[in-house]
């Protein structure tokens, strides 16, 4: 952040808050406690009248208030996000409170950018995933050990997704863009051209929806695991691919989802973690001994290896092929292990 955006976002800052230390600004800002008083001068030498108060901090003078605000095309894309990833963690009236307060961030920007909004909402679906982990539920409870260090807490509480605000461009304008992709199942990179289709969040991470040219097809990119992301100077026609709702439509209608039931022992349930979502979690059931987890899942025989790591922790209750791919693989780990041991 430059010094003028940092100054004005300084200025922003001290109307939200009655009195605000250096401290907090300087942390805020990740910039020293000097910088900072140089730019509450800055802002005093302009006319702001900012009080102080020794040992306790800075704060605006009553009465004293902005013109009204603009807000950029940036912030006004980011609070539509917001807006849709709120869907499934707030109650009817405050998502309507939201969305009233995001109305009134509509009405100020400017008629290029209102058309710009509403074709990007277009483009974006979320589907509701729960808004926390069963242990987070445990933890406050006593029931399993802390985690180890508070940069544990942190990773989990901070998304790893990249490139939103440049797949939000590249959406907008029909723009071809090149990416650096890893691959999930073996960490290879290959280097793709893709026309972007639409944003879809599910598990936990924003995945980037696009026709890919070199595997002739439409493909789901996570986007923590996109390296690189290189918009291109080529535009491509727009009407000829899905839009984002037929993608996921057709996509619904082709794949055979299973419903499964599993229950975990309460220790067990502390190594699930965000693992899960990889497997369609759907909901949890906290009982006496444990915790009992639903899933929708069209990948049984995947999941089934996930689920040997927890040996005799988990109870199958509802999913035959889940059954019957753990029988499988603990024979044939019988047959491997068993022979071994035997020489």
């Amino acid at each position: 952040m430059n010094r003028f955006d940092r100054v004005t976002s300084l200025l922003l800052l001290l109307q939200t808050r009655s009195i605000v230390t250096a401290q907090f600004l300087a942390d805020y800002f990740n910039v020293s406690e000097r910088t900072i008083y140089r730019d509450i001068r800055t802002l005093e030498n302009a006319g702001v009248p900012i009080g102080a108060e020794a040992g306790v901090g800075y704060f605006i003078e009553q009465g004293y208030r902005l013109p009204p605000i603009s807000f950029t095309l940036d912030e006004a894309s980011s609070l539509l996000l917001g807006e849709k990833l709120l869907v499934s963690s707030l109650d009817e009236n405050s998502l309507q409170d939201f969305k009233q307060a995001l109305n009134k961030v509509r009405s100020v920007i400017n008629s290029g950018d209102k058309d710009y909004l509403s074709s990007f909402d277009e483009d974006i679906k979320v589907l509701p995933t729960g808004s926390h982990f069963p242990i987070d539920d445990m933890i406050n409870q006593g029931i399993t050990k802390e985690y180890d260090s508070l940069k544990e807490q942190e990773e989990l509480g901070y998304s790893t997704d990249n490139w939103l605000r440049e797949c939000r461009s590249v959406l907008v304008r029909a723009q071809v863009v090149e990416i650096d992709y890893t691959a999930l199942s073996s960490n290879s990179h290959t280097i793709r051209k893709i026309e972007p289709i639409g944003l879809f969040y599910y598990s936990w991470h924003w995945h980037l929806i696009a026709w890919c040219r070199l595997r002739e097809g439409y493909r789901d990119f996570r986007l923590d695991r996109i390296v690189s992301f290189s918009p291109q100077d080529e535009n491509f026609i727009r009407h000829s691919r899905l839009t984002l709702h037929e993608y996921l439509n057709e996509q619904s209608r082709r794949e055979e989802l299973e419903e499964v039931e599993i229950f975990f022992t309460f220790e067990s349930a502390r190594f699930v973690g965000e693992q899960r979502y990889m497997f369609g979690f759907i909901e949890e059931e906290r009982q006496k001994d444990g915790v009992k987890m639903r899933f929708l899942t069209h990948v049984p025989e995947y999941m089934a290896r996930w689920l040997l790591q927890y040996t005799n922790d988990i109870e199958i209750i509802r999913g035959d092929s889940i059954k019957k791919s753990l029988q499988q693989f603990s024979a044939q780990l019988w047959a491997h292990w068993g022979k071994k041991s035997e020489k």
